[in-house]
């Protein structure tokens, strides 16, 4: 049958999204997820009593009609076109490889700067360490246990805020704290933007487009993903967030020892206490609050 959209997604593409899904999900959102693909599969098993001629129509009344961009465009498909197990034709990978070495150059720059990218998060990711041992007031190897118990960069951020709010009563470290933690998580965000995405390769070699690995629903329809040109703009903005990396490592270092003085005063002038016994009676906690 015809693809009732045009897409710049491939079948088997699509099908291993679907499958990718399964695998991470679990429980009642697996199961509605392939309740979600088996009503996509039986509108696109409907769709193909039309005749040909119909369906052509069809088609082009659609893409009139919705503005659906063409396959220049990279516009996402919905899932319902994952629904085949014909496999498509494999990559003329000899032609590929010849013609790719006209864009080696593009493709070492790109590489390179995404490398640098995931070298330095995760550097700064394991300053974590050090910052959730002066928070819990324990030592490298126990802070170190927590970090690791904690297998999302997004748990680790939320504990350290959380353990701020009860261990700081220094206004100043705090919101430098928060500040670090905000500035963590924007260029944690651009990191993940290309850890977590597909390429996409032209018959050159030279990748053009990133591509998301995530549903995205727009309009009532359920969409694989969505495609973002790499132009020179989205490579200057890897270099800025780059710069940013380096500068946030330096902050984060010249931050510690403050924020050591900040919980060891606090710990001092019995601010511990006072903030657990405010947890315990289910309080929002405010360490600059008089005791109730």
């Amino acid at each position: 049958m015809a693809r009732k959209n045009i897409s710049a997604h491939s079948d088997a593409q699509f099908a291993l999204f679907v499958d990718r899904m399964k695998d991470m999900l679990d429980g009642e959102t697996k199961i509605e997820f392939e309740e979600i693909v088996r009503r996509l599969v039986r509108v696109v098993d409907k769709g193909s009593a039309r005749s040909s001629t119909d369906e052509q129509n069809d088609d082009s009344e659609s893409i009139n009609q919705d503005g659906s961009p063409d396959v220049d465009e990279a516009a996402p498909s919905s899932l319902g076109e994952a629904a085949t197990d014909v496999l498509p034709d494999p990559p003329d990978f000899n032609a590929i490889e010849i013609a790719a070495r006209e864009t080696v150059a593009s493709r070492a720059n790109l590489m390179a700067l995404i490398g640098q990218l995931v070298f330095s998060s995760s550097n700064n990711e394991s300053l974590l360490i050090y910052i959730l041992m002066i928070l819990l007031q324990t030592d490298e190897a126990s802070a170190a246990i927590v970090f690791s118990t904690l297998n999302t960069t997004r748990a680790r951020l939320d504990l350290v805020t959380r353990l701020a709010r009860i261990k700081i009563d220094n206004r100043e470290v705090r919101s430098a704290l928060d500040q670090l933690i905000k500035d963590f998580n924007d260029t944690n965000q651009v990191r993940n933007e290309f850890l977590h995405a597909m390429y996409t390769v032209d018959g050159n070699g030279a990748i053009t487009h990133t591509q998301t690995m995530r549903l995205v629903i727009k309009g009532g329809k359920i969409s694989f993903g969505q495609q973002h040109a790499i132009d020179q703009k989205r490579l200057d903005g890897i270099l800025k967030t780059c710069a940013d990396l380096r500068n946030l490592n330096r902050r984060i270092w010249d931050m510690l020892p403050r924020l050591q003085e900040a919980v060891r005063k606090a710990s001092s002038q019995g601010l511990r206490s006072k903030s657990s016994r405010n947890a315990a009676n289910g309080l929002d906690i405010d360490p600059d609050s008089p005791a109730g």
